[in-house]
């Protein structure tokens, strides 16, 4: 087995299953794309071929099973089991595009005709009213009271509490994904005139720069009195042991959502994602009067028109309907 080209069993020799690495083909989409992507793949194979989700190896994916999984009837039906466990629309809408990746990355491979993943890509998803999961942001009050229990926390480790207050101030200041404040590296930190800036790299192995404002850059030089190694090619957030040892040890973008969700807990704020400091970013920059354009630049969308539906749906309930037609019913008594 190779990890791009099927293994190619010898015409000499004994009958072999034909396998292939299929997570080295992910490589390019972003890690948390990737985690989703095997799981979905692994629960589709194994619902389809009726096996384990344990007996689908990715790094070793058996090809000839692989290839004879596809097929719209098949993907409806796992689409509708998916709706029915009460899936929201946007895990439904991922899994199928799982699916569909799969089926091209065969294709690709030589192994089903491009007509398969066409085909797939134009089966409808059931549609999925409920379990879809509302958005959360934070007003600047939430967002003051979240940094300021980080600063005056008592006790603990010093340098934990320093780590965990420069994530959560350069996520509420720049909109950073998770994925992306893991990825962040010494090296990515810089000057361009009198301003200190931070290159990213989002999603699609895209790279942007972002401004780093001064309580961002300082949070960010008090963790580096913690760190063992702050330079080049290091992780900028290392893991910490429980006994207080700062590693030089990436974190992960799994260890990032724990940091917001026990930094929320500390500050008594109700359970948030590292998303919902995104959004609440997004919110208190457009409420403060930064255009889509410049949003768009920090938040790393390709397309404006993502932007402004990102920002309105965070502001639409202050603006509903409801509230506006029930006043007007008020004043009228």
């Amino acid at each position: 087995m190779t990890d791009l080209i099927p293994y190619q069993p010898s015409a000499a020799g004994p009958l072999e299953t034909e396998t292939v690495n299929v997570t080295v083909a992910m490589a390019g989409l972003s890690t948390h794309t990737q985690r989703a992507y095997k799981r979905w793949i692994r629960n589709y194979l194994s619902a389809v071929n009726q096996v384990s989700p344990k007996e689908i190896d990715l790094k070793s994916l058996n090809v000839d099973m692989a290839a004879q999984s596809f097929g719209p009837a098949p993907l409806k039906a796992w689409l509708g089991k998916l709706k029915a466990g009460k899936l929201g629309k946007q895990s439904i809408m991922q899994a199928k595009a799982s699916v569909v990746w799969l089926a091209q990355f065969m294709a690709d491979l030589g192994r089903i005709d491009y007509s398969v993943p066409s085909g797939l890509s134009r089966v409808k998803a059931p549609r999925a009213e409920t379990g879809q999961r509302s958005g959360t942001w934070l007003t600047q009050d939430e967002i003051r009271q979240l940094l300021l229990a980080l600063r005056r926390a008592e006790g603990g480790n010093k340098a934990l509490l320093t780590r965990n207050t420069a994530i959560i101030v350069l996520m509420v200041t720049c909109g950073l994904r998770r994925d992306e404040v893991a990825a962040a590296l010494w090296s990515d930190l810089a000057r361009q005139g009198r301003n200190n800036i931070l290159r990213v790299h989002g999603k699609g192995e895209k790279l942007r720069t972002v401004k780093v404002p001064d309580m961002a850059h300082q949070a960010i030089e008090a963790w580096r009195a913690y760190h063992p190694l702050p330079e080049g090619e290091r992780a900028v957030f290392t893991r910490i042991w429980k006994g207080g040892a700062v590693t030089t040890d990436g974190l992960t973008d799994r260890a990032v959502w724990m940091v917001v969700q026990q930094s929320a807990k500390r500050a008594g704020l109700p359970r948030i994602s590292p998303h919902d400091l995104r959004r609440s970013f997004a919110r208190g920059a457009y409420e403060a009067g930064v255009s889509f354009e410049l949003i768009r630049q920090a938040l790393g969308h390709s397309n404006i028109a993502t932007t402004e539906r990102y920002v309105n749906s965070v502001l639409e309930l202050d603006r509903a309907a409801t509230d506006i037609w029930a006043t007007m019913l008020d004043e009228g008594e």
